[in-house]
């Protein structure tokens, strides 16, 4: 039984291996990210220091931050210059984007030539 267990337990780490393989992108490949801009604060609120802070506020959408970025799903738009610098692409969408335009964005990052 226990070798049963640990024939069980061999055979899962390598398909989790190949699985974790499969996912990682190319080398080749630039690192690509695409963000979107938030609503601009309304009323008073752009009187608030949430604000004020609000409209320098980006939301990850989809793509591979490059190595050494963390992840994160809302960054500042200083940390762009920060992935930029790491040699990844940054695409910045319109608050009111649409399916469409991340579709065409994702296509974007993944042939950057056309």
């Amino acid at each position: 039984m226990a070798k049963l267990l640990a024939v069980v337990l061999i055979l899962s780490g390598g398909v989790a291996a190949q699985s974790a393989s499969a996912k990682q992108p190319p080398s080749t490949r630039t690192p690509c990210v695409i963000l979107s801009s938030t609503e601009p604060a309304k009323g008073i609120a752009t009187w608030s220091r949430e604000g004020r802070a609000q409209k320098h506020t980006l939301t990850y959408l989809a793509g591979d931050y490059p190595s050494g970025f963390p992840f994160r799903t809302s960054i500042k738009d200083k940390d762009v210059d920060k992935i930029k610098s790491k040699g990844g692409r940054v695409l910045v969408l319109d608050p009111n984007y649409t399916r469409d335009d991340l579709e065409k964005a994702k296509q974007s990052c993944e042939n950057p030539g056309k």
